[in-house]
């Protein structure tokens, strides 16, 4: 056995001194092994026979141990052109602020549209305060630490804007744009309440009792607009006004006006008992643009028939009484309808919002109503989106109802 090296006389005795105990390890325990290597006895290993012979020293010469690194640094121009070889063509935006147009552009809604290019705008001033000039070289951690700047936020604010997150970058890094070489915040975890069941947004009976008694209590329009929003299932983008920015500075322009009273009409049903029963319809611009008209209840048709008195058409239901001239007269907005909601459940310490109004409005609803019914009046283009809606009372199963043997 040879052992030829780049090694000192230090290293050579040690090497000898490990052989020779090898040689000894191996005639002490392995004889019997080495004899079943081979079942020739000639060709079995004569363990007497290792030796060492001597190790040759060569003269060392200095190698540089660290190769410099010769890659490109990374920057916006050399992203785009890897983009561009790789998709064989150049991003359909050339900079962050196309890139945030361009992404809130692309939402349906107008509100969707402004609350997208907020959001963008605020990336970009944290980004730009980060010293960091481009979008491009933004890396995962930074996303993390964008979103701990967010501080103490409510889960559901902070799922949403993780999402809003999301979608920027996959928009981003999509063929059709190709302004980001990869999609960074795919693999951002967050909390999915988009996941939980909307059956599970719903209002046990005694929640609703708390909530309408606080109604009550506050009166006014905390009442009517309580009302309104359970037994109509409306959305509150559908009561209040929604606005978005215009061509002109200061002077927003409308995306849902809100309600006037040119919305209701009012259809006589009287009957023997009371001469005055009635119900009211009222026929609104909903979601996605689209044109609904919807019954109200009698009940609470003769609550708003009285609390019209004698308001024209021209005035809204719900008005603004702001000091601001500017506001003063206008519909109610969409925040100050969730505001209202806001106090009821301060007041009644139940935790919930508008849309669960909607829920729970939907799986009362279906047990009375078929649910093609109760589809047209929510607005739904599909009977799922409804089924969604309604929640499945775990106590009354089917069972209820088949006889007992």
């Amino acid at each position: 056995m040879q052992a030829v090296g780049i090694i000192d006389e230090e290293c050579r005795q040690y090497i000898h001194g490990a052989v020779v105990e090898y040689k000894s390890f191996l005639k002490r325990h392995f004889q019997e092994a080495i004899c079943l290597w081979s079942r020739n006895p000639k060709d079995q290993m004569d363990v007497t026979n290792i030796e060492v012979a001597q190790v040759e020293i060569l003269s060392t010469t200095p190698q540089p141990s660290v190769i410099k690194n010769t890659n490109p640094q990374v920057t916006p121009e050399l992203v785009s052109e890897v983009i561009r070889q790789y998709y064989y063509r150049t991003p359909a935006v050339g900079n962050d602020e196309e890139l945030i147009l361009a992404w809130a552009g692309s939402q349906n809604r107008e509100q969707t549209k402004r609350k997208y290019y907020q959001f963008g705008q605020k990336l970009l001033d944290w980004v730009r305060k980060s010293g960091i000039p481009d979008l491009r070289l933004l890396q995962q951690p930074l996303l993390l630490e964008f979103i701990a700047s967010w501080g103490e936020v409510s889960p559901y604010t902070k799922s949403n804007r993780v999402l809003i997150l999301r979608s920027l970058w996959s928009y981003g890094s999509a063929e059709n744009c190709g302004y980001f070489l990869r999609n960074i915040a795919s693999s951002i975890n967050y909390d999915n309440f988009s996941d939980l069941p909307k059956s599970e947004r719903y209002l046990e009976d005694w929640e609703m009792t708390k909530l309408a008694d606080a109604a009550k209590q506050l009166g006014g329009q905390h009442w009517l607009v309580f009302s309104l929003l359970f037994y109509s299932g409306m959305r509150v983008g559908e009561v209040g006004r929604v606005t978005v920015p215009g061509d002109v500075p200061f002077k927003p322009r409308e995306d849902y006006p809100g309600l006037y009273w040119h919305n209701f009409q009012w259809y006589p049903d009287a009957t023997p008992e009371d001469r005055n029963r009635g119900y009211y319809t009222i026929k609104f611009r909903g979601k996605g643009g689209k044109y609904r008209e919807i019954g109200l209840d009698h009940q609470t048709s003769l609550v708003f028939k009285k609390y019209r008195g004698m308001a024209s058409d021209k005035m809204p239901v719900f008005a603004n009484m702001s000091p601001d001239p500017k506001k003063r007269g206008l519909p109610l907005s969409d925040r100050a309808i969730k505001r209202l909601i806001q106090d009821i459940s301060e007041v009644a310490k139940v935790k919930f919002s508008c849309h669960w109004l909607r829920h729970s409005h939907a799986t009362r609803a279906v047990e009375h109503k078929n649910v093609f019914e109760v589809q047209n009046q929510l607005g739904h283009s599909k009977t799922d989106t409804t089924k969604a809606y309604v929640r499945t009372k775990k106590d009354a199963g089917t069972g209820t109802v088949l006889p007992r043997f």
